[in-house]
């Protein structure tokens, strides 16, 4: 669709020049003027993007953190779970309980022996 005819532009007026030049130059006055506010609303949105990418994992955590307080409750009040020093002081007292009653018998049957050989020299 070629005519050979160019589309010419009309050149623009100089008012409407100046208008653009103050309004780039307004832009630039603007943003110092405004400078904290447009920072600040930089931070919230980075904050807001940063809490949006982060809640999946910070709901995992909370969910491990509860998981770990009931697996932690579960073991205090589990009698079973007694620290190794407790059970290692239980044993030791069981211990020596069982020996006490071996030595006991040991020294029931040592008193009829010592009868029974007694009887045999008499």
């Amino acid at each position: 669709m070629d005519t050979g005819q160019q589309l010419y532009l009309p050149a623009p007026d100089e008012e409407e020049e100046k208008k653009l030049q103050e309004k780039q130059s307004d832009i630039p006055s603007f943003i110092l003027s405004h400078e904290d506010e447009i920072i600040q609303y930089i931070k919230d949105k980075a904050t807001r993007e940063t809490l949006k990418s982060l809640a999946p994992l910070l709901e995992k955590l909370e969910e491990a953190v509860k998981q770990q307080q009931v697996n932690n409750s579960a073991s205090v009040i589990n009698p079973s779970a007694i620290n190794y020093e407790e059970q290692l002081k239980h044993m030791h007292d069981v211990s020596k309980e069982k020996i006490k009653a071996k030595e006991l018998k040991i020294a029931e049957k040592l008193i009829k022996i010592q009868s029974r050989i007694t009887n045999i020299n008499r």
